[in-house]
C-alpha cells in the first residue's frame, strides 16, 4: 500500500467540491449502512429531485445545508485497498478564504475544481496561489461538470490552455488535469466511457498512485492560527502548531490571506519564553505591531508583497 496522502479540494463556489468527495466515499463503499440510508433519505427532500446528493456527506453543518455552500473545513479520513487518505473539503466562497488557507496548510496535494461551463475564475486563481504559498507541490485540476458540457473535448482543451497559463504564472509543479463529472461519477473512481478521447486515469486512480516527495513539503515556514490569546489589554498572542520550518524572534511574518506584515516580538512554548521554535511545537507568537490576524489566518515567511486582490 502507498503512504498516507493528505489533500484538499478547493476552487470557486459551487464547483462541486463536496459532491466529488462524497461520490468517492459512496462509490468505494466506505459508508456504513446507516450512513448510506441517511444519505438516501436526506437526498429525497433535497434539491436534486430525489437523486442522491453526495455533497451531504461533507456539508455536515446545518447552516451549510441551509445555504447550500461549504463554510467550515470538513476533514474526512478514508482508506482504499491501495492508500489511506485525509481530505479537507474547503470553502469556495471568498468570505471564507481564511478557512481554505488553513486547510491548505496541512495538505500535500490540492485538487482544484474548475467548472467546465465557466472555466478559470478569479477565485480559482486565488486558491491556486494560496496552495502554492502554503508549499503544496502537487496539483490536480479537476475539470468538473463535463456532463453539462456534453462530455465534449473542445471545452476541456480550452480550459487546459488556461490552466497551462496559470501554471506558468504561478510556477506550479506536478500538474495533472482530469475531466470528470462529480454528480454522475464519470472519471471519479472509474474511467469514463463517455469521454473516450481522454486517455488518462480516473481521479481516484491518480490519487492512489501519485508519489509525493514529502521532503519538499517542509520548505518555508507556516503556522495556522488556531486561537487568539488576549489575557489582558497589553498582550495579543497567536496560538497554533508550527507545520513547517522554524521561527525566531525578529523574523518578519506575513499574515495570510490579508498580506499584512509584522516582526516576531516574542515566542512562548507553554508559559516559557523561547528565542527559537521548530516544526511540531505548539507556540504562542506575539508580534511587534497590530496587524490583521485572527483564527483561521496563516502566519508565513517569505510572502512579502502578496495580497488577496487581483488574479
Amino acid at each position: 500500500m502507498n503512504g498516507l496522502l493528505k489533500f484538499i479540494t478547493c476552487g470557486s463556489v459551487d464547483d462541486g467540491k463536496s459532491t466529488l468527495i462524497g461520490h468517492i466515499l459512496y462509490d468505494t463503499k466506505l459508508l456504513y449502512t446507516d450512513q448510506e440510508q441517511a444519505l438516501e433519505l436526506d437526498s429525497r427532500v433535497g434539491s436534486r429531485g430525489g437523486e442522491i446528493d453526495y455533497s451531504l456527506l461533507l456539508d455536515g453543518l446545518m447552516a451549510e445545508r441551509e445555504q447550500g455552500i461549504t463554510i467550515d473545513v470538513a476533514y474526512r479520513y478514508f482508506t482504499t485497498d491501495r492508500r489511506s487518505f485525509i481530505v479537507a473539503d474547503t470553502p469556495g466562497h471568498e468570505e471564507y478564504t481564511r478557512n481554505m488557507a488553513v486547510g491548505a496548510s496541512f495538505a500535500d496535494l490540492a485538487v482544484i475544481l474548475v467548472d467546465a461551463t465557466k472555466g478559470i475564475l478569479v477565485q480559482t486563481r486565488r486558491h491556486a496561489r494560496i496552495c502554492a504559498l502554503m508549499g503544496i507541490k502537487y496539483f490536480v485540476f479537476a475539470v468538473n461538470k463535463m456532463d453539462l458540457a456534453g462530455y465534449a473535448k473542445e471545452p476541456f482543451e480550452r480550459i487546459c490552455t488556461h490552466i497551462g497559463e496559470l501554471k506558468n504564472n504561478l510556477g506550479l509543479q506536478n500538474v495533472k488535469i482530469i475531466p470528470l463529472s462529480a454528480t454522475e461519477g464519470e472519471n471519479v473512481t472509474r474511467k469514463s466511457e463517455l469521454m473516450g478521447w481522454y486517455d488518462g486515469e480516473s481521479l481516484l486512480d491518480y490519487l492512489e498512485t501519485v508519489e509525493i516527495d514529502t521532503v519538499s513539503r517542509e520548505e518555508g515556514f507556516y503556522l495556522p492560527v488556531q486561537r487568539v490569546c488576549r489575557p489582558d489589554h497589553t498582550f495579543r498572542g497567536f496560538q497554533g502548531q508550527i507545520e513547517a520550518g522554524e521561527l525566531r524572534e525578529g523574523d518578519e511574518l506575513t499574515s495570510l490571506p490579508s498580506g499584512t506584515q509584522a516582526a516576531v516580538k516574542a515566542i512562548y512554548v507553554g508559559e516559557d519564553r523561547v528565542a527559537h521554535a521548530v516544526r511540531g511545537q505548539a507556540v504562542t507568537v506575539e508580534l511587534d505591531r497590530e496587524i490583521d490576524v485572527s483564527r483561521g489566518s496563516v502566519l508565513a515567511k517569505g510572502c512579502s508583497g502578496w495580497t488577496m486582490t487581483g488574479s
